[in-house]
């Protein structure tokens, strides 16, 4: 076990600092900022997190304007829009004002800065930044502390920065002995505890599901950065999900002072909070517990069958058998903070085992290892994102499972049902996804960073691109037909575009962004992939997102029905 206090860096700065940078939340800067004054200094106390957002904010920079030009820095090495996404969602909290982005490239003398234009001023907004080399050979321009004094300006070592060091400097060193024998690639422990204390407020923002976290972010630099570092000690390839070190669990949450402590253990499913009923599903507002969730299963008759997870919880699958001759795989819970595809896929299991036509195989909860966690985290931070319960117990996608444990759901399913389409539903995050210190942008999730609405993917054979194209089309015209998502995808699609220049994605009837891919799955011809932006809503959010996840299964459902497809 490793446990160590950190000093706070507000408390220490250097008498003769006239401006410093740090990771602290705007009533801790203003709080000490009044200290130096009641002492007789003049300090100025900025955040080195989304600093033109907080400059602007704090200092009304667009108070006063009806039009705004922020040209923003360009750095060679960098995604060109990476200083433009630090600033989401300007538009949103300045709505009086007309913004435009401009690009400008860094001359390379000094720090990156902002140069915001109004009719009646001209601002200067640096940033602080430093390179820092990644564990995969790759660097990456982060932020970091700074200090201007009577010397000049300089990196500033901060805490914040100095326990992400330490996190790093121990995942490292840590050995990398195999629990069991028959498994030498791993995992390497069964959980490891990552428990961080840290002295700041979220802030939340009026915008969606919008907040400002150092602590989430703090979040997802240790669990991606860990993965990474345990994909280059195993020699596999920068991205590669497959990595089974083991659960890496972040614990952080806001304490007295700045705190970390390493240790692993061992996973307790006999303590998991767990609450019976089968609540009513149509117009849920929030996540189900697994008990509620087998009950609601168990409801649908048919055939069961059940694999059990890494650290010993039921997965448990139904074969409902129908009179007609289409066929249909459906999954939820794959990746465990996506909350909404289990009551979607439940409610769609419900209707079509009434409906008695389609056959269907339904997985409700793929990984309840990672679905434990996503309960327990959310237990401390229920809005945050919680991307260490993405993967298995194992460190790894489901998707990468090789059969064991959770995995062999889905080839028990296709052993009772081999269906030509299978609707994988998931979901991404409700708000801004960050990574401050290794890049700012998640390091392969780059299009994922912002929320842009419901959004399907679909993924084919070549040989099957009819079926599929009209699969895709059920889903489409399902979401498109749903009011409210409509508009939400709406709202969320014109500050997406505000932020990101160029668009990865097709839209279909203006609001329902959508790829296609022609590439083999390994069980079914034809994959129809949902994302909602749930991570983590609840309330009238989530009920929109899981009655997304509802109409288009029932629409794939009524589609294949229709065309009597065997």
């Amino acid at each position: 076990m490793t446990a160590r206090d950190f000093d706070r860096t507000l408390d220490a700065l250097p008498d003769d600092t006239r401006t410093a940078w740090l990771f602290e939340g705007p009533a801790a800067r203003r709080a000490a900022e009044a200290r130096a004054r009641a002492e007789g200094r003049e300090l100025r106390v900025r955040s080195a997190y989304k600093t033109l957002l907080h400059d602007v904010l704090e200092d009304g920079l667009l108070a006063h304007a009806a039009r705004a030009v922020i040209h923003y820095p360009v750095v060679e090495g960098c995604p060109e829009d990476r200083f433009r996404l630090e600033c989401y969602p300007l538009h949103a909290l300045v709505s009086h004002c007309e913004i435009e982005f401009r690009p400008r490239a860094h001359a390379g003398d000094g720090l990156p800065r902002y140069l915001v234009e109004t009719e009646a001023r001209r601002t200067e907004v640096e940033v602080p930044v430093r390179w820092r080399d990644l564990d995969d050979g790759a660097r990456a321009l982060g932020a970091c502390g700074w200090i201007e004094d009577g010397q000049g300006g300089r990196a500033l070592p901060t805490e914040y920065e100095a326990i992400f060091e330490a996190v790093c400097a121990h995942l490292r060193a840590m050995p990398l002995d195999p629990l069991s024998a028959d498994e030498p690639e791993g995992p390497f422990f069964d959980r490891l505890e990552v428990a961080v204390e840290l002295p700041y407020e979220d802030q939340v923002l009026p915008v969606g599901a919008e907040v400002v976290s150092l602590a989430e972010a703090m979040h997802e630099e240790i669990y991606f950065t860990a993965l990474e570092i345990f994909q280059q000690r195993l020699g596999l390839a920068a991205g590669q999900r497959s990595v089974k070190a083991g659960q890496v669990v972040p614990l952080v949450r806001r304490g007295a002072r700045p705190r970390l402590e390493i240790r692993s253990t061992a996973a307790r499913p006999e303590l998991d909070r767990d609450q019976p009923g089968r609540p009513a599903l149509d117009a849920a507002t929030q996540w189900l517990y697994p008990a509620q969730i087998a009950a609601h299963l168990a409801a649908l008759g048919g055939d069961a069958y059940a694999a059990t997870s890494r650290q010993g919880r039921p997965v448990e699958g139904r074969h409902v058998a129908g009179s007609g001759p289409a066929r249909l795989a459906i999954s939820a819970g794959q990746h465990a903070n996506e909350s909404s595809p289990m009551v979607g896929a439940l409610r769609a299991g419900r209707d079509l085992a009434a409906q008695g036509e389609v056959s269907f195989t339904l997985n409700p909860l793929e990984n309840p290892d990672g679905y434990a966690l996503f309960r327990e985290l959310c237990a401390d931070n229920p809005r945050h994102m919680h991307h260490a319960a993405r993967y298995t117990a194992s460190g790894a996608d489901l998707s990468h499972g090789a059969g064991r444990h959770e995995s062999a759901i889905r080839d028990l399913a296709h052993a009772r049902l081999p269906a030509e389409v299978h609707v994988n539903l998931h979901g991404y995050p409700s708000h801004e996804w960050t990574r401050p210190l290794t890049g700012y942008i998640p390091r392969g999730f780059g299009q994922w960073t912002i929320p842009k609405g419901f959004f399907l993917i679909l993924r084919h054979d070549p040989a099957h691109e009819d079926l599929a194209r009209t699969v895709l089309r059920a889903g489409l015209e399902a979401l498109e037909g749903f009011p409210e998502l409509a508009a939400q995808n709406r709202r969320m699609l014109d500050l997406y575009r505000r932020y990101v220049g160029a668009e990865s994605f097709e839209v279909h009837a203006g609001c329902i962004p959508f790829t296609v891919s022609a590439t083999s799955e390994a069980l079914y011809p034809v994959t129809l992939i949902t994302e909602a932006a749930d991570e983590t809503v609840g309330g009238e959010d989530f009920r929109i997102a899981q009655e997304g996840q509802y109409r288009v299964v029932r629409a794939v459902a009524g589609m294949l029905r229709r065309a009597g497809t065997a």
